[in-house]
């Protein structure tokens, strides 16, 4: 046939199941092979049990994409099919079939059929990945004895080893928290030993007296006349700080200073690295106990809390037993009278980690003919789910990340295939994920939405003779298993497993297993959270209050995560005895692969970089070695602990890192360069984008911007993959977005995200800085993100969808934006304290504001006159050209046209220009762009933008016909430029432009220093624009129709694809001794205007052309 629709999505997925969109929408696309074919007419019908519900009969229409569903109200748990029939320009007619199914469509906890959300009863507890806790005891020194305390951070295995740390420490270490009542005024000593070269185990790391931290008037804590009573002592924990209380009074924090001059209470930093973005130090690791040679102590309890709410315990070590029954660890260790651990003249330390990652089992007994089963899942945390010993899915990381507290999605699989007659075994084994342990870059926000996993679950069995079989998660017909073999698994910290267990994991599913010694689970309800604020008053974002409410539960998109890459290492280096480095060539995001051969017990440690240490004088001892600075609170530590049964396949399930090398230690037998592989974690499935030229650094920029998107798009678009972040930022997230949608079909993606920003909004209109999750900084370039976004996506999909639900949001920040004070230098909190961030040159804040301000009004109006809201359009037209007035009356010099501050000094900077230009707020174009080409020539045309400026540098350029010049930028390889990283052998994109140099290495800013950070790879877009000529037309979105206007300039040839709702347009040209030859392809049912260097204009139809002409040297 001539004309075939190629594909048919529902919602833009295929066949998807579990939907609870009312009103979904239908897209196709169409091949043909006659050129110039447009789709001239379409008729969609919908049925069920095939009885019509929807017919929209014969439509004259273009439109092949986002045509919602406008028939009868759909049903619940329903198959619904869907027929398109579309005829095109030469009388051709193709026809398509798909399915869709619904979920429960309410959006709550109806249609669960009493289901309820199940955990485990205890915590899971890995000592040596817990950062942040609350140590408590009570304890009496004995008459006669002078110090007593308690010790944590114990034989950190970081510190065992001298390999595993950047400053070559082994042996001893610990923290230990000493009373002593030697002094006539008592003190608090803190020991610090085996942190840092010059800790010393006599001589306390710090010592502060016993009377209160706060107030002016001071008293003491312990005094002769209770010295020897029971008191309690409080130390709590945040990472690198501690806060130390006795019998509940602040005794001793410290005050710093803050960059803007203001004092801030925080806890002694205990840390040697210091206090914020550095590897943490110290983790809860081994506990216990202390007396000093000849004293006696009690004690009567170690107990071990979570800090931030609702602060449950999760260890607790009595005479009596431990939190979760048994033995106290110190049992037969130490003597116990009246009730009290004694401890006599010695330091005792133990290992408190208990309990495996929960792990759920059911089963469900089929009677009868199955004519399908469905089973509805989501979770708190991430889950993995097999039936009868099968995996049930490919997807890893599920349900993904969403601003919990308000929405959570659940997902819908067809499992007709795994069931059979007669006994059936479902289990699933549960972790963190998004929900709780290490979260932010905060390291107090550990276990940020909740403190314990839980799942939702409902299987339904329907047979051939319509009824059905129901089973959902409940506390009687599901059991519990604390002790299998993945012992820990988190984002930031990483996963440990135990091989010699792994049988329990593979058989745990299967209708045979015998789960009698299991325990019954527990409901686990959520509680709720209180607002926080980790910032200095006036500056960022408090961090929301969460689950004050029940959260919505809907079957969307949920942005599932796949392998969608793999690479096996390509060079292997011996380090030293038993530690083993790997090369796989390329940066990357997702886990390991990795074939072991060691013998039983052994326990193989597994790390992650993305750097070396250059071999620069300030690196000497750890030249080569993994630079880990950068991961600060994320240690990306994997542990596996081998069965000795031969070959084993370590595959971490519940974690992911980013990385480019892995370094395994403490194995006699090193795996072969290829049984270590990385499998790329990421939602997109199918790149689209891609671009090839005469200049091999060129490409593999373009690679470097493909291998960046692919690793922060899991799940949702994050800032960088590997350090303890992985948050969407929103400043980042709109820069790039033009960019990402030219490489991918990523609709829903970024829906996904701005509904997760309307999560976030505040009741006065502020939208967050970062979504989901919520606080952070940033201000307006970053709250702004869901206004630019809306208009991306409509300018890319033409779906107006888009703008109707997410205007109501846009306009309420709109307002809440307006009277902040912009034209009077602005409110800084406002404003943004990140400017044009990280940029070579720094440009006035009010100046930038403005320029967002303009900007955002112009796009309101934009979109209020497509939604036909005329009366707002003319508002904001009228508030707009106000801003633009005032901008170009403030922030421009009448004599010379540069730019300049808000208190009238010239700001003569690259992003001044270039955001006035594309933003449309300045008025002499000409002007501005001549002092644009100017800087970007005083500067050897060399970057002087940051994340702002950068996506928008070039296209100025080019707009005000400065070509050769923007070409001169991207090619120069100088540093600040985008290919000077390539030179220096990146393979993703940096987060500075001297993330790394070879005169300064890193250049002092080890740990703010991502290598794989996508914004500043933003000018990729200007390539498939300019190089390429695949441009947009603004007055027609969607690209039904659009623009091919190619330059030529320093290259031989170029070549490459984007992604539009309508397939790939492809275009390239290469230059033939003394002429041009451009091919381009335009897809079926668009059209496109073609603007060619030597002057000539056609409007070209689908299909496939070739021009050329001389060649003119510009």
């Amino acid at each position: 046939m001539s004309l075939k629709i190629s594909s048919l999505l529902t919602e833009y997925e295929d066949h998807p199941i579990g939907l609870d969109e009312k009103a979904p929408r239908f897209s196709w696309t169409l091949q043909s092979e006659e050129n110039n074919t447009i789709q001239r007419s379409c008729q969609i019908q919908v049925t069920k049990d095939e009885k019509v519900v929807w017919d929209t009969g014969i439509k004259k229409t273009q439109v092949s994409t986002g045509i919602a569903y406008a028939g009868d109200p759909l049903k619940p748990c329903q198959e619904y099919k869907v027929s398109v029939t579309v005829t095109d320009n030469h009388g051709n007619t193709a026809s398509a079939c798909t399915a869709f199914e619904t979920g429960f469509l309410t959006g709550t906890m109806e249609g669960w059929e009493e289901a309820k959300w199940i955990g485990a009863p205890k915590y899971t507890v890995c000592a040596r990945n817990r950062g942040v806790f609350i140590l408590e005891t009570q304890f009496r020194i004995a008459e006669g004895s002078k110090r007593a305390g308690v010790v944590f951070g114990a034989n950190d295995f970081r510190l065992n080893k001298k390999s595993l740390n950047e400053l070559g420490l082994a042996g001893e270490n610990y923290i230990r928290y000493e009373i002593n009542l030697s002094q006539k005024i008592p003190t608090l000593d803190i020991y610090r030993v085996g942190y840092a070269p010059e800790d010393r185990e006599d001589i306390p790391f710090a010592s502060s007296s016993l009377v209160n931290f706060e107030g002016e008037e001071k008293v003491s804590v312990i005094r002769d006349e209770n010295k020897h009573d029971f008191h309690s002592l409080r130390i709590e924990v945040d990472g690198n700080n501690a806060y130390t209380y006795v019998d509940d009074i602040l005794v001793d924090a410290e005050y710093k200073t803050t960059p803007w001059g203001m004092p801030l209470l925080t806890g002694r930093t205990l840390n040697p690295r210091g206090n914020n973005d550095v590897l943490t130090y110290p983790r809860l690791n081994e506990i216990g106990f202390f007396a000093g040679e000849k004293d006696q102590a009690y004690f009567k309890y170690l107990r071990v809390k979570n800090m931030r709410q609702p602060g449950n315990t999760f260890i607790q070590e009595t005479p009596k037993g431990s939190l979760n029954g048994g033995k106290s660890l110190f049992a037969d260790q130490l003597p116990v009278e009246n009730g009290c651990f004694l401890v006599s003249g010695r330091q005792l330390t133990k290992d408190p980690s208990n309990t495996s990652v929960p792990m759920l089992r059911t089963e469900v007994n089929v009677e009868k003919n199955i004519k399908n089963a469905r089973l509805y899942i989501t979770a708190r945390g991430i889950y993995e789910c097999r039936i009868n010993g099968q995996e049930i899915t490919e997807q890893v990381l599920n349900p993904g990340l969403t601003q919990y507290d308000k929405r959570m999605s659940y997902q819908t699989f067809d499992i007709t295939g795994l069931l059979k007659k007669g006994r059936n075994g479902l289990g699933v084994t549960l972790s963190s994920g998004w929900w709780s342990d290490a979260q932010t870059f905060v390291v107090r926000n550990y276990n940020y939405f909740g403190d314990k996993e839980a799942l939702l679950a409902k299987l339904v069995v329907t047979y051939e003779d319509g009824t059905r079989e129901v089973r959902v998660t409940d506390t009687h017909n599901w059991k519990y298993y604390s002790q299998g073999p993945y012992t820990y698994a988190g984002f930031f910290a990483g996963e440990c497993f135990d091989g010699r267990k792994a049988d329990i994991y593979e058989n745990y599913s299967l209708p045979d297993y015998d789960c009698s010694s299991w325990e019954d689970p527990v409901e686990v309800k959520p509680e709720s959270i209180e607002e926080s604020r980790t910032f200095p008053g006036g500056f960022g974002r408090e961090w929301p209050a969460l689950d004050y409410e029940a959260p919505k539960l809907l079957g969307e998109y949920c942005a599932p995560v796949f392998f969608t890459d793999r690479r096996a290492a390509c060079e292997r280096k011996k380090l030293e005895e038993g530690v083993y480095l790997y090369d796989l060539g390329q940066e990357m995001a997702g886990v390991p692969r990795i074939i072991l051969r060691e013998e039983a017990g052994t326990e193989v440690i597994i790390r992650y970089a993305e750097v070396l240490y250059p071999d620069l004088p300030e690196y000497a001892k750890n030249v080569g070695r993994m630079m880990l600075e950068n991961y600060r609170d994320a240690t990306s530590t994997d542990f596996y602990i081998c069965s000795g049964k031969g070959a084993e396949v370590y595959q971490p399930k519940f974690t992911f890192h980013g990385y480019r090398y892995i370094e395994i230690s403490n194995v006699k037998n090193p795996p072969e360069p290829e049984e270590v592989v990385s499998l790329q974690y990421s939602s997109i499935k199918d790149f689209k984008g891609t671009f090839e030229s005469s200049n091999d650094l060129l490409n593999r920029f373009a690679q470097n911007v493909r291998w960046s998107q692919k690793c922060n798009f899991i799940n949702i678009p994050t800032d960088c993959p590997q350090r303890n972040e992985r948050m969407g930022w929103a400043g980042d997230t709109h820069v790039f977005c033009h960019t990402a949608l030219h490489n991918a079909d990523l609709k829903l993606f970024y829906e996904r995200n701005l509904q997760a920003m309307a999560d976030l909004q505040t009741k006065e209109g502020q939208f967050p800085a970062i979504a989901p999750v919520g606080g952070g900084f940033g201000g307006l370039t970053y709250e702004c993100a869901s206004t630019f976004i809306a208009w991306e996506l409509y300018q890319h999909y033409g779906d107006v969808r888009t703008l109707e639900k997410f205007y109501p949001g846009m306009k309420k920040y709109a307002a809440y934006i307006k009277g902040k004070g912009l034209e009077k230098g602005g409110d800084f909190a406002s404003l943004g304290m990140l400017g044009d961030w990280l940029a070579p040159e720094e440009t006035d804040l009010s100046l930038i504001g403005n320029a967002f301000y303009y900007r955002i009004l112009y796009l309101m109006g934009k979109m209020a006159g497509i939604l036909g809201l005329t009366k707002e359009q003319e508002e904001y037209e009228a508030l707009a050209q106000y801003v633009k007035k005032f901008w170009n009356e403030t922030f421009l010099d009448p004599d010379t046209g540069k730019t300049c501050g808000m208190d009238g000094k010239i700001c003569d900077t690259q992003c001044s220009y270039v955001l006035g230009l594309e933003y449309g707020i300045i008025t002499d174009v000409q002007c501005a762009g001549e002092h644009l080409a100017r800087k970007v020539k005083e500067k050897d045309y060399t970057v002087g933008t940051g994340f702002f400026g950068t996506g928008l540098l070039n296209p100025a350029l080019t707009h005000v016909g400065k070509t050769s010049e923007a070409y001169k930028l991207l090619l120069q390889t100088k540093c600040p430029s985008w290919l000077y990283p390539v030179t220096q052998g990146a393979t993703s994109i940096w987060e500075h432009w001297d993330s790394y140099t070879k005169e300064k290495g890193f250049g002092g800013q080890n740990s703010m220093n991502s290598f794989n950070h996508y914004s500043l790879g933003s000018v990729l877009s200007w390539m498939y624009h300019v190089i390429l000529g695949i441009q947009r037309d603004e007055n027609t979105p969607g690209f039904t129709h659009f623009i091919l206007k190619p330059e030529m300039c320093q290259l031989e040839f170029a070549s490459g694809t984007v992604a539009v709702p309508q397939g790939v347009i492809r275009a390239g040209w290469k230059k033939i001794a003394d002429q041009v030859e451009y091919t381009c392809s335009v897809p079926v049912n668009t059209t496109a205007e073609l603007f060619l260097p030597d002057g000539r204009k056609e409007t070209l139809g689908s299909g496939t052309y070739t021009f050329k002409w001389k060649y003119n040297e510009k």
